[in-house]
């Protein structure tokens, strides 16, 4: 195919990974080997690493009372120059990507006026307008190869934003939120466009109404702002639905964001194809005008990880493959993953692993059968009736975040009016959730019996992990299981506060300590990466069955 599908197709790392040389290098040789575009860093405070800026903070002053700033700032700029040019030599265009506004700490030092009244940040001060426009300046005169900027303005994780604005003086009372986000966007564009650079705006957005909001406010400002969006609302949850935004963004240029390791989906550590999803989901979107991908490799929350330490590079390989032509056949992903070869997730990220091809045909269609039946046990396992019932895949170790992530957290009425209404805890509702965790549990049992049978053509690591999947994952989806049986009676018990609800709730308590007796034994003084703890603590089960007793005791 001379003319690729998706014209800007780009790898995205997020986690700390980005200022470490060897998987830098890794994810440049991948993107170029495999028709990608260019590199992404996202790092809420990218700028301001490298930046002071000048305006407000010279090298003399810093020296007098930070000279530790000016010796870091001057580290990230020169590694930031490093990585610029190894992008430039392989054909990659790089990316920033933050979050707005963010600031260093001695900014409100040098100017306490920035709080209000109550000692809160003042979000509708002017001071921040001037203050992104003059760094976003300075920035790009310093890196001027950078090809622009990403940014998610004023999200709940950014240091200054209206949706978590504290402060109480009149202005902020008074201000428009949707003249906020006009005001912050047109800044970073003033600053971003005059260097001749785009600007890539991202709807993380916790509501319908935000998300097009969002889109306005970038509409408002230039048509000449792109607006990047998850493949599914607010977050890269894969049972929901399409993004309902995409396709509706006027005239701006459209990106598309999917998640290839596994944040909402095992992490990494137990492994599942989303590559099919992904096939249909571009497929929809550039017929819905979308005309770039982002592929997130990590997660800034986790170290090392990637997608890169373990079988889910396949989605990577998806990802490349099918943004460049979405009528790429899947036989053809799954034969590029099997030639590229597998690695091990139990190793941590930053040790260098040899790839063990895949060369038999058995061994092949075992490994894919394995791959699309780890995300239906995913699938089942831990959502519930299309709703998210994990935290970032951890079992959880509180009652009350259970309800909380599926209704509101992570609610899925926003764009699926009533869609709660599936798991609330009725006579008709939990029958058929727990059936959706037994038939997760059998297929986990499944998987292991489909590991112990066959006999493929693998290295120690992989051979080592295989084992690990085969016990692992069956206890892993043991966790879920008995978490959300214990929540629905004990949701129901606290709405009916009928004792025999409450008994009920408290005979769904045995069998905790026994699973976290084999998590532990599971993962525990392995020398496995940390991650994989991560995964199977026993420890939270142990405290949320605790919470659970606490809870009914109240009752």
């Amino acid at each position: 195919m001379s003319v690729p599908s998706y014209k800007d197709r780009l790898l995205e790392i997020h986690g700390i990974n980005m200022w470490n040389t060897f998987h830098v290098d890794r994810a440049i040789r991948f993107a170029k080997s495999c028709n990608l575009t260019g590199i992404i860093f996202h790092c809420n405070e990218l700028i301001d690493k490298v930046v002071f800026p000048d305006k407000y903070f010279d090298k003399d002053e810093l020296l007098s009372f930070n000279p530790v700033r000016n010796s870091v700032t001057k580290n990230y700029r020169y590694y930031l120059r490093s990585v610029l040019d190894k992008c430039r030599e392989n054909g990659l265009e790089f990316y920033g990507e933050v979050k707005e506004i963010y600031f260093h700490n001695d900014l409100i030092t040098k100017y306490p006026q920035l709080r209000g009244e109550n000692g809160a940040l003042c979000a509708t001060g002017p001071f921040w307008w001037e203050f992104l426009e003059e760094k976003y300046r300075e920035f790009f005169a310093m890196f001027p190869d950078v090809a622009g900027i990403i940014v998610s303005p004023g999200t709940r994780e950014s240091m200054v934003s209206f949706a978590a604005n504290r402060c109480t003086c009149q202005r902020c009372r008074d201000y428009d939120v949707d003249e906020w986000y006009r005001s912050l966007l047109a800044a970073m564009y003033r600053a971003v466009d005059g260097a001749g650079k785009k600007l890539i705006v991202r709807d993380f957005s916790y509501t319908k109404a935000h998300q097009y909001a969002m889109v306005d406010a970038a509409g408002s400002v230039s048509d000449n702002i792109t607006m990047s969006m998850k493949k599914v609302p607010h977050d890269y949850y894969p049972v929901f639905p399409d993004n309902p935004a995409i396709g509706n963004c006027g005239k701006l240029n459209q990106w598309v964001e999917f998640d290839t390791w596994g944040q909402f989906f095992g992490l990494g550590v137990f492994p599942c194809s989303v590559s099919e999803d992904m096939r249909g989901r571009m497929q929809r979107y550039l017929d819905k005008g979308a005309t770039g991908i982002m592929l997130r490799t990590d997660w800034e929350n986790m170290t090392q990880s990637s997608v890169f330490c373990g079988f889910n590079m396949l989605n990577l390989i998806a990802g490349a493959m099918i943004s460049f032509d979405v009528n790429t056949d899947m036989d053809a992903v799954y034969d590029a993953w099997f030639d590229h070869g597998l690695v091990s997730p139990l190793i941590p990220d930053s040790y260098s692993q040899i790839p063990c091809k895949i060369t038999e045909g058995k061994d092949r269609e075992l490994f894919r059968e394995m791959m699309q039946l780890c995300w239906k046990i995913l699938e089942k396992g831990i959502h519930v009736r299309g709703h998210v019932f994990n935290r970032n895949c951890q079992i959880f170790d509180r009652y009350d975040l259970t309800y909380n992530i599926m209704t509101v957290f992570h609610s899925r009425d926003q764009w699926e009016p009533n869609a709660s209404k599936r798991v609330e805890p009725t006579g008709e509702n939990i029958p058929v959730m727990i059936a959706e965790k037994d038939e997760a549990l059998a297929m986990a049992r499944k998987l292991r019996d489909m590991i112990a049978a066959a006999s493929p053509d693998v290295n120690h690591n992989v051979k080592t992990y295989l084992e690990f999947v085969a016990e692992g994952f069956p206890a892993y989806i043991e966790g879920f299981r008995l978490e959300l049986i214990s929540t629905v009676y004990t949701k129901k018990a606290e709405i009916s506060q009928d004792p025999g609800d409450v008994q009920k709730a408290r005979e769904t308590l045995a069998g905790y300590e026994e699973l976290a007796s084999r998590y532990d034994s599971l993962v525990r003084n392995k020398g496995y990466s940390h991650v994989v703890e991560y995964m199977l603590d026993g420890d939270r089960l142990i405290r949320f069955k605790a919470d659970v007793s606490r809870v009914l005791d109240a009752i």
